[in-house]
C-alpha cells in the first residue's frame, strides 16, 4: 500500500468516526458537509432516503443514542473513491424504555471532490441479535 493510499484511508477512518459521532448527536449541522450533495442512503428493503431527508431524519430520532462506533472497518481506496465496510454497533433508549442494542452491516462509498472526501453512498443491512450466551453457532 502506498503512503498516499494509506494517507486516505486515515482520512477516511475519521471522517466514518465524525459521520457517527454527528449521528449519535442528532447533529445534522455537522454532517452536512461530510456528505455530498447527491448523497443517498440505501436499505436492503429497496428503501432510499437523499441527503436533505437523511439529515432530517437524524436530526428528529426518536431515541436517544447512548452509543455507537464501528466493528471490523475496512478501507479500500480506488484512486479518487473509496470504499469502507464494517458493523456498525449502537446503543439506544427510546423514552421511558429500556436501552436496545443493533447492529448494522454497512458499506459506505466516498468521493474525493476539490479535495475532500464526501461519502456519496450508505448502505446499511440490520444484523440479526444473536445472544452472547454460547448458544448461537451463528448457522441459519
Amino acid at each position: 500500500m502506498t503512503n498516499s493510499t494509506d494517507n486516505a484511508s486515515e482520512s477516511i477512518l475519521q471522517i466514518e468516526r465524525d459521520i457517527m459521532d454527528a449521528i449519535k448527536n442528532k447533529n445534522a449541522t455537522s454532517l452536512a458537509p461530510l456528505l455530498a450533495d447527491d448523497f443517498i442512503y440505501r436499505t436492503h428493503f429497496g428503501a432510499e432516503m437523499t441527503k436533505p431527508e437523511f439529515l432530517h431524519s437524524i436530526a428528529s430520532f426518536p431515541v436517544e443514542i447512548l452509543s455507537i462506533h464501528g466493528e471490523e472497518l475496512k478501507v479500500n481506496v480506488y484512486g479518487e473513491t473509496a470504499v469502507i465496510t464494517g458493523v456498525q454497533r449502537a446503543e439506544a433508549r427510546a423514552p421511558e424504555g429500556e436501552p436496545e442494542e443493533s447492529a448494522v452491516a454497512f458499506t459506505d462509498v466516498f468521493i474525493r471532490l476539490n479535495g475532500r472526501w464526501l461519502m456519496v453512498l450508505a448502505y446499511g443491512v440490520e444484523l440479526p441479535f444473536e445472544p452472547d450466551d454460547g448458544s448461537s453457532m451463528g448457522l441459519q
